[in-house]
């Protein structure tokens, strides 16, 4: 069985958290676990909501709030520093 949508979001960037969910992976005996992020997380891609921000209020104070508080760089550091760390124990 495959989780394919998880989430790493509401914590902190590293091998230590992404290792949490792999042992809580095992534990659930699933076969393999998805990582990934909503792309509004990083600020690389805070020019695609520009259009959508200035058109509402609303949304634009829940992105300020929310959004591009990570990097996408860092990010992809981390996912192909798991996969080689992880896959490998």
């Amino acid at each position: 069985m495959i989780d394919g949508h998880i989430h790493i979001e509401y914590g902190a960037y590293t091998l230590e958290r992404i290792q949490e969910f792999v042992d809580k992976a095992v534990e659930m005996q699933l076969d393999e676990i998805w990582l990934l992020e909503h792309n509004y997380m990083f600020r690389e891609f805070a020019p695609m909501y520009e259009s959508v921000c200035a058109h509402s209020e609303f949304v634009n104070n829940w992105f300020q709030r929310k959004a591009c508080n990570k990097d996408y760089a860092e990010y992809l550091e981390l996912i192909n520093s798991a996969c080689s760390t992880i896959n490998n124990h």
